[in-house]
């Protein structure tokens, strides 16, 4: 009976009414419910003005799509590039098809890095914590973020880095390990004999090159009277010779004993790659490294003339530069997608390897030591009140004269400040200046897009 109501209900329905119930327009084609969006993503969704992000959508029921504003036509696709602009822009997704419209939208942000500029600006000057020039590099995984130069570093301007010359280095000994030319964990003394003059005294026999390039070698360190003159003399001694009277110094502590951080072991490391590689370092690090980064600047000198380049010490970048080393780590050891380091071997740089050892010696003030509490292979570990609003690590590779590179794991970014600051304060001045920077990068690459 109530079937029968129905039917007879609809017999009485005017006929354009009917049509519309049934589904059916007045020339006879078949109508269906209005398109339906089910996803619509930006990814990313922050990011710099004028680069491409991407925009997916999953859609049903459509005959048109427009990406907004510009009325984009996407028709038949499921995905599409879009250039940032920039500040904040609300975009949105248009379905259509003849029964109706469905819109949804999605917001896209670029990074505004005015606050970063201005806190760098600040820094030149002639007062306490101000320097005289600085070049500045940002990047993240894809490339740089932000650049910037002021007083008298021009960007193009080659900077001595001093320590900061440590991870490079370390990057570079380690696509020995990558090739099976040596192991971290094998003693040195087995490949020193590949020279059979060179004397490697039994003290020294359970030195590895983990503990050369992490500075818990129990060779001694930058406060001991006992450091060899040679690791400043780049023109007058050959590598092979400084690093043959370092070996003859007494050991400061046993080996993987104590973290003592000093520049000589690193000098031991570099002979013994290039002993190994029949390469000076200098063409041993642009093979290994620069080559296969597409550096043009980086240097540790000229090898004609510096014949003991100081390889924890001795380097020399610019800002751009430098940041492809910070983006080779972000990017597990892939450099614009091809394998310059195995992800193995960034996962040894970046964890810490003095767990449990005392400390001797560390390069930090002394009231921000505690700052640093660990060391990775050529990186400083950053406390994680260091760093608020990320979930870290940081890690940093700072310098006598206030350069002070850093990356930021869980954010994915990097960052370079090249400095020559005074010898007595340069590393506090750089310290100072990383303090100031580091809130603003992190806020901004944190907000949401809305």
């Amino acid at each position: 009976m109530t079937i029968r109501r129905s039917l007879f209900s609809l017999l009485l329905l005017p006929p354009l009414l009917l049509l519309h119930a049934c589904g059916t327009s007045r020339d006879g084609a078949t109508s269906g419910p209005a398109p339906s969006i089910t996803s619509f993503t930006v990814t990313p969704s922050t990011t710099n003005a004028g680069r491409t992000v991407q925009l997916n959508w999953a859609v049903t029921g459509a005959t048109r799509l427009l990406v907004l504003p510009g009325s984009i036509d996407v028709s038949g696709q499921t995905s599409t590039s879009f250039v940032v602009p920039a500040g904040t822009t609300r975009l949105a997704l248009q379905a259509s098809n003849s029964s109706g419209t469905t819109t949804v939208p999605a917001n896209l942000r670029a990074y505004d890095w005015t606050g970063t500029a201005a806190s760098l600006n600040a820094a030149i000057g002639s007062g306490s914590g101000q320097v005289s020039g600085y070049s500045f590099g940002l990047f993240d995984r894809t490339g740089p973020l932000f650049a910037q130069a002021g007083g008298d570093i021009p960007a193009d301007q080659l900077v001595l880095l001093a320590s900061a010359t440590k991870l490079p280095s370390v990057l570079a000994i380690l696509t020995m390990v990558d090739r099976g030319e040596i192991a971290l964990d094998t003693p040195v003394g087995q490949y020193l004999a590949l020279d059979p003059t060179f004397d490697w005294p039994t003290d020294k026999g359970l030195i590895t090159m983990r503990m050369l390039l992490a500075h818990t070698s129990g060779l001694p360190g930058l406060d001991d009277a006992a450091q060899p003159a040679c690791i400043t003399d780049e023109t007058g001694v050959s590598l092979r010779e400084c690093a043959q009277r370092i070996a003859r110094v007494d050991l400061a502590s046993a080996p993987g004993a104590a973290f003592n951080y000093g520049g000589i072991d690193f000098q031991v490391a570099g002979y013994i790659a290039t002993l190994i590689a029949n390469q000076n370092w200098q063409d041993f690090f642009q093979s290994r490294l620069a080559g296969p980064l597409g550096l043009s600047r980086f240097t540790y000198g000229d090898p004609a003339t510096v014949i003991n380049p100081r390889i924890a010490g001795g380097g020399a970048s610019i800002a751009s530069e430098y940041g492809e080393f910070l983006r080779l780590l972000l990017n597990d050891g892939l450099f614009n997608g091809t394998r310059v380091l195995s992800s193995a071997m960034v996962a040894q740089v970046l964890t810490d390897q003095t767990v449990g050892l005392r400390t001797i010696y560390t390069p930090f003030p002394l009231g921000r030591r505690i700052d640093y509490p660990g060391y990775g292979l050529g990186v400083f570990l950053s406390a994680p009140r260091k760093h608020p609003g990320s979930n870290g690590p940081e890690w940093s590779d700072p310098g006598l004269f206030g350069t002070m590179p850093w990356l930021d794991v869980a954010l994915g970014y990097g960052a370079v400040l090249l400095l020559q600051a005074d010898i007595v304060n340069g590393t506090e001045t750089g310290l100072d200046i990383w303090d100031d920077l580091r809130p603003g990068i992190i806020t901004q690459l944190t907000l949401p897009a809305t």
